[in-house]
């Protein structure tokens, strides 16, 4: 494809001139057109709904059905609106809108034992130990080099922002600092109906949060410049601004506005606190919000597995249909990734253990599922395949950098790129040149 523009004189002139250094005309025009190309990513948004724990993918999104319990599930698979695309018949509006999705089902940490802290891998696209550099979330990257326009939050995290509690995991602890953290919602009073998303300051009034930004700068001169020495403090001022300017924004604060949440939309969405995130999610996408983080936490399901998915698939599946498909209603699901993924998969069911409760199933890193859809990825494909125990990938594996990569790839920002920490030494934004998933990307 050629660029849109015709070249001037003077390009063709250097273009004619430039096989002296080894580039012919038609190098050229090729250099220009691939130029074209990548300045118009396929994603301009990206919602991302964190499972933390582990969600059983045999149970969920790669089922053996002629595998009997205890490595195959306890559970039915139905069919879809694609062939050859089946998962748990206890997800029939997500069966309806197979079409707008796919299902990753050979990826991995590579790890058979994998603990909590192994979700940063995923969150991050790169191994993040106690040990290893603090990378960033894809969140925060986007923030760095792709800011919203101004009035908006270019990251928003609704409810808790990822924390494992060990010394590795809290992603406000990144080499970006804390400028690029995400302006957080978390759920309202528990005995609001809809479960109300409001930021604490978001509770008071204009005048009110004046008062608390004019205290804030009375601190004592000499000691906010001795902070402003630190990088870190200075991030914190400058997230701290961002946030009281954000705040006063018309569109953003009618875009978290209980008052003005559609019932039936709550409804289909699934009358709970994290589809009413969703919900919200998708606001934030209208509005024009570059990247919103949904955590779902409680996927740890070592015991009583079977009545647990009876319990909460019902709700995955009112979840993702309802956001696909208002998404793609609205226009805006060619231009934003949604994907859903969890920690790690889960082992054969079990009958003992140390853990109380009826039999469930282990950590299991080395397969898991991930759904990805929108913002250029294809849609209604299944990628990779396990073996009948689903424990074992046997064909098409990636890892979490590769996701990462494809993630960054999709949303137009070179993953071999060097940010600089707040320390400025240079990190790669991912620091293996993992393959790209190419087989899902439309």
């Amino acid at each position: 494809m050629f660029p849109s523009h015709h070249p001037s004189r003077r390009d063709v002139f250097r273009a004619g001139g430039a096989s002296l250094f080894g580039m012919t005309t038609a190098d050229f025009f090729k250099a220009r057109a691939t130029a074209a190309e990548k300045s118009e990513p396929k994603a301009k948004q990206m919602i991302l709904i964190w499972m933390a724990g582990g969600p059983p993918h045999q149970d969920m999104f790669d089922m053996k059905p002629d595998t009997p319990p205890p490595y195959g599930s306890e559970l039915k698979q139905g069919k879809s609106n694609v062939p050859g695309m089946e998962f748990c018949e206890l997800m029939p509006r997500l069966a309806r809108n197979a079409d707008k999705f796919s299902i990753l089902r050979s990826v991995g940490i590579g790890s058979e034992k994998w603990e909590h802290s192994g979700g940063l891998y995923w969150l991050c696209g790169n191994p993040r130990t106690k040990d290893t550099p603090k990378y960033p979330m894809y969140g925060s990257v986007v923030a760095h080099e792709r800011p919203a326009p101004k009035g908006l939050p270019t990251f928003v995290a609704f409810g808790h922002y990822y924390d494992t509690g060990d010394a590795a995991g809290d992603l406000r602890n990144n080499y970006l600092g804390p400028a690029f953290d995400p302006l957080t919602f978390r759920p309202g009073d528990a005995k609001n109906e809809v479960g109300a998303m409001l930021l604490p300051p978001a509770h008071l009034d204009l005048s009110a949060m004046d008062k608390r930004e004019k205290l804030l700068k009375s601190l004592d001169q000499q000691l906010r410049k001795l902070d402003a020495a630190e990088p870190v403090i200075a991030g914190l001022d400058t997230y701290q601004q961002s946030a009281f300017d954000l705040l006063r924004s018309p569109k953003l604060r009618d875009a978290v506005d209980p008052k003005k949440l559609n019932l039936r939309d709550v409804e289909r969405y699934g009358k709970t606190e994290h589809g009413t995130m969703a919900l919200y999610a998708r606001k934030m996408i209208e509005i024009g919000v570059p990247f919103v983080f949904v955590p779902w936490p409680g996927w740890d399901m070592h015991g009583n597995i079977t009545e647990g998915c009876k319990n909460v698939l019902p709700k995955v599946d009112a979840l993702i249909a309802s956001l696909l498909e208002d998404l793609d209603a609205r226009g805006l699901l060619e231009t934003t990734i949604v994907t859903v993924l969890g920690e790690m998969g889960r082992n054969k069911i079990y009958k003992d253990s140390a853990y109380s409760g009826p039999p469930g199933r282990d950590h299991w890193g080395t397969t898991q599922f991930v759904i990805v859809a929108g913002g250029g990825f294809k849609q209604g494909m299944v990628l990779g395949k396990t073996d009948k125990t689903s424990l074992r990938v046997t064909d098409n594996y990636y890892s979490p950098i590769s996701y990462g990569r494809t993630l960054y790839h999709l949303l137009g920002i070179d993953p071999d790129k060097e940010l600089f920490t707040t320390t400025n030494q240079p990190l790669k934004i991912s620091i293996d040149n993992a393959p790209l998933i190419k087989e899902i990307i439309a």
